[in-house]
């Protein structure tokens, strides 16, 4: 069974996913810059729940 997303919905999921990917892409950078190897481990997860939530997304799009 498929999922039945409105026009609306899919227009924020992919709202969603540019900024799922500019937010991780963002933490993945600053976490490569950190001198501060505490700081750059938490950037490092954090990165790794946006890319996370990006998959999850683009998973629940590509089953429509």
């Amino acid at each position: 069974m498929t999922n039945q997303f409105t026009a609306k919905t899919l227009a924020r999921m992919c709202a969603l996913l540019d900024a799922e990917y500019l937010a991780g892409e963002k933490a993945r950078l600053y976490s490569n810059t950190m001198t501060d190897t505490a700081l750059s481990a938490k950037l490092k997860v954090i990165a790794q729940n946006h890319t996370a939530r990006y998959c999850a997304l683009l998973n629940a799009l590509l089953a429509e």
